[in-house]
């Protein structure tokens, strides 16, 4: 059975090795797409080719239909162009294409939008930090005087944003060179954001919150589009140090059950929890395989297997699967792949 993942983060090479690890009688054949030519998932794959670098939306989707004709393929697990695709989920349908969108188009916007997700997420069973959305300086310092009389640190971040772009913690005593010369690169002066909200044309939804600065922790899960099916719970260390540790918090475990439900959330999908001075908070749902991925997985359950089997299968009778390896550390060691030969 033809499997294919269009264009996705790098480590897609570590969801294609577990699924290959699992896939003992091999039955899916792999294909991986991206438009770089050296993209590590190639390696991982049975087949791979690229993809046009220069097209979006509708000749995007085109290209996929396209691809999937051409290949065979039968299931497909989309990255690029997620919502996109699965708005279109009937005409891949057609073509006896199988895909496997994390959520429906609306849960994936609400999910895409930390406004719209966390004003939804208030009442789960760990909510997610304090905030108050903002588009302007006089909104901006309104919510600010506010929640500083709550919590002694805020910090701002997009209501729209992937990898932590735009986030920072407001610093009210130090000045913007002090912070640039001691590595505080996720910081901002209270004084110098103002001025860029003053002298700012148009502002995006930007979100003010209490800055939680505990122990952060990244759920990988396995959804069946109701309910949780299997859960890796990982604990990243303050200090630095290599490698994560393997948690079981029944706290994490009650609020990915719930996320899982309340989104009909299908196939790999991660949380990101981080405790603060209230306790555990939420931080954000991301629809798609984690960073982390391969850590998980090397914690004794082979997620992106059960994922792809599931899909295939279904997922009846499958009891919730959770690491049995907790406790113990792991550590992702990348290694090395020649991509070419250049001849002497």
């Amino acid at each position: 059975m033809r499997v294919w993942f269009n264009k996705a983060f790098s480590n897609l090479h570590s969801v294609l090795e577990s699924i290959r690890g699992g896939d003992v009688a091999g039955e899916f054949d792999l294909v991986c797409s991206h438009d770089h030519p050296r993209f590590t998932g190639f390696q991982s794959a049975h087949h791979h080719a690229l993809e046009p670098a220069n097209r979006h939306g509708d000749e995007y989707l085109s290209f996929c239909l396209d691809f999937c004709k051409q290949e065979g393929i039968e299931v497909f697990f989309p990255g690029r162009e997620a919502v996109l695709l699965a708005e279109n989920a009937t005409r891949f349908e057609s073509l006896g294409v199988r895909l496997i969108s994390t959520a429906s188009p609306d849960n994936l916007r609400t999910i895409h939008d930390k406004l719209e997700f966390y004003s939804n997420s208030a009442e789960c069973c760990v909510p997610p930090a304090e905030f108050c959305a903002f588009d302007s300086l006089s909104a901006f310092d309104a919510a600010y005087a506010d929640l500083r009389s709550r919590h002694p640190v805020l910090c701002v971040k997009p209501a729209k944003g992937v990898f932590g772009i735009g986030f920072r913690i407001i610093d009210e005593h130090r000045l913007g060179l002090d912070l640039l010369l001691t590595g505080h690169l996720h910081h901002t002066p209270l004084h110098d954001f103002r001025r860029l909200l003053d002298e700012a044309d148009f502002i995006p939804s930007l979100l003010l919150m209490e800055y939680l600065d505990g122990v952060e922790y990244s759920a990988d899960c396995v959804g069946d589009g109701n309910q949780l099916v299997a859960l890796v719970q990982r604990r990243k260390p303050l200090d630095g140090l290599y490698g994560q540790d393997i948690v079981d918090l029944p706290a994490i475990r009650a609020a990915c059950a719930e996320l899982a439900s309340h989104y009909g959330l299908l196939g790999l999908f991660n949380v990101q929890f981080r405790e603060g001075r209230g306790g555990l908070r939420l931080l954000e749902v991301n629809p798609r395989f984690s960073g982390g991925i391969g850590m998980s997985c090397a914690a004794g359950v082979n997620l992106p297997y059960l994922a792809v089997r599931g899909a295939v299968h279904g997922f009846a009778g499958q009891a919730l699967a959770a690491s049995a390896a907790v406790g113990s550390r792991v550590v992702e060691i990348p290694r090395a792949h020649c991509l070419e030969t250049k001849a002497a």
